[in-house]
């Protein structure tokens, strides 16, 4: 049972008092039983005593109590689990290696988590209230078995028989949950992909009605599993219900009339039974939950798996020193071959020779493919080179050298993400962000307030100038901007080139820009074209 792995692994919880509770409550409850049975002797030869009444409150009390503590206990015990689980997913994905964050499908691979884990949130009730029941079918079977050893004999049996039917179900339901699950998943990535390609879609009506159907398709197939174990549960709980009265129709009627001495002790042994697989009719409705549950943590466990599979260049925990700065940046015979996720190989990128000095500014052009974004990611160490190296100032840099060396360079891609808070800039003068929002002709849509920006509801160009500004707020050495200037309106991609470039190299930052502006290469020191996959020999500048 994952469930029970997931909170003894992943939860610092007081597993002992959780158990001791649940057993006491157990054997509350089975105690109770006995009462009752002698309460209901008592009441027919005599007046109900009042110690019997006393200790029927006292251990009524005690159930409540233990139980309430038990499940409290396993709720919180869950939920430290979840949050240790999340936080390390969350560090481990901080850490992973870009391109494989690339092949997972970036944070749609992540969305799943929230859901899954407010599932497993409400899987602690339900094993506590089997685990106590458990107790009290083994304290009532005991019971049976001081009571009339033939009763428990035939209980044995066809206990015997039906357990592992309900187990076997539970297993099916599980399968069938996981699969609907994956197809749920496949649903959901087709819903991404129809609002990313939503512009393909709206031009081309023939596309748009097959994507439609596909997600029919899976959508139907997700539903198809999910039915098949609803039946399976109302089936199971219809089942459970059921064995309850087959044990009462066996103990009443079937071991009277075989044995008629079990007669005498039929009124107890009913009651008792009742009670008992009462029990196990509320064990047998909270397993379809734990399937689901199970279900849930085996996702997160697969997810933090790939994590752990794919760590090949994955980050030490301790944090990098940062550099302060640099005299030059060699890259020599960089190549990379892309894969996709079967890790079948798709097309090569290099290899690049190229120089990269202290307070320079160099414009990289090319066409769309050229891989200009792959020579990025190379230079800034978000790609770790499949052949050839990078040297800092002379000295190579190995694996371990890598956060160092990207603590030199600060970005806006193309595909650029734009957080809500200015998060690492704690220390932060309003006066600077707010100077930069006037530069950049932002501060009548937004203003900087707690450690973030306002507004964020944006046109692209214009997130694309805050993204500048907290690119630059980082003040480290090297600014490296993809296609920044697209987007813009022609008076400020004017004073992009001509003004706010220019005070960042007197400033002193090297800056690396990806450009088709040809209008303004001139004022670059160099400008370097890309063609298939390879830097040109021309270089002017």
């Amino acid at each position: 049972m994952l469930l029970l792995r997931f909170i003894v692994e992943d939860a610092n919880a007081p597993r002992g008092r959780i158990l001791a509770m649940a057993a006491l409550a157990g054997i509350a409850d089975a105690s109770l039983i006995a009462i009752i049975n002698s309460a209901a002797e008592e009441v027919i030869v005599d007046a109900l005593p009042a110690k019997l009444a006393a200790a029927y409150l006292l251990l009524l009390g005690i159930l409540l109590t233990a139980l309430s503590f038990a499940l409290v206990e396993s709720i919180a015990a869950v939920e430290r689990a979840l949050e240790r689980l999340k936080l390390r997913i969350a560090d481990k994905v901080r850490r992973s290696d870009l391109r494989f964050i690339e092949l997972a499908g970036g944070a749609g691979a992540y969305r799943s988590l929230a859901q899954d884990s407010g599932l497993i949130a409400q899987g602690a009730g339900p094993l506590v209230l089997v685990a106590q029941q458990s107790l009290v079918l083994l304290f009532a079977l005991g019971y049976v078995a001081w009571l009339s050893p033939p009763t428990l004999a035939v209980t044995l049996l066809i206990l015997g028989l039906a357990v592992p039917m309900i187990v076997r179900h539970a297993e099916r339901t599980r399968a069938d949950l996981k699969a609907a699950g994956a197809d749920e998943d496949q649903v959901f990535d087709a819903l991404g992909g129809m609002l990313a390609g939503c512009k393909e879609l709206k031009l081309n009506r023939p596309e748009s009605v097959a994507l439609l159907a596909d997600i029919e398709r899976m959508a139907r197939s997700a539903q198809a599993r999910k039915l098949a174990a609803g039946d399976r549960q109302v089936l199971d709980m219809i089942f459970a219900n059921g064995l309850t009265y087959v044990v009462l129709f066996a103990a009443v009627f079937g071991v009277t009339a075989v044995v008629p001495q079990a007669s005498d002790t039929v009124l107890k042994v009913a009651v008792v039974l009742m009670l008992a697989v009462r029990g196990l009719l509320g064990a047998a409705n909270a397993v379809p939950v734990i399937a689901k549950v199970d279900a849930a943590i085996e996702h997160l466990y697969r997810l933090e798996n790939e994590l752990d599979r794919a760590a090949v260049h994955a980050e030490a925990p301790v944090a990098a020193v940062p550099l302060a700065g640099f005299e030059r940046i060699d890259a020599r015979g960089l190549c990379f071959h892309y894969q996709d996720a079967d890790g079948e190989p798709l097309f090569r990128v290099g290899p690049f020779d190229l120089s990269l000095r202290r307070g320079e500014m160099v414009f990289i052009v090319g066409g769309n493919g050229a891989g200009k974004s792959t020579l990025l990611k190379l230079l800034t160490g978000l790609y770790h080179p499949e052949q050839g190296e990078l040297a800092l100032d002379g000295r190579l840099l190995g694996a371990d050298d890598y956060p160092g060396y990207r603590s030199l360079f600060t970005s806006v891609f193309t595909d650029f993400h734009l957080f809500d808070r200015l998060y690492g800039l704690d220390d932060l003068d309003p006066a600077t962000v707010n100077h930069w929002l006037r530069v950049l002709e932002m501060d009548h849509k937004t203003r900087y307030a707690d450690g973030g920006f306002t507004n964020l509801d944006l046109s692209t160009g214009q997130k694309k100038r805050l993204a500048f500004i907290a690119a630059v707020l980082k003040n480290r050495p090297i600014c490296v901007f993809d296609e920044l200037a697209a987007d813009q309106d022609p008076a400020f991609r004017q004073r992009f080139y001509e003004e706010i470039l220019p005070g960042l190299k007197a400033q002193g930052r090297t800056l690396v820009c990806v450009s088709h502006d040809d209008r303004w290469f001139h004022v670059a020191d160099r400008v370097l074209t890309m063609r298939d996959g390879r830097l040109a020999d021309d270089e002017h500048g």
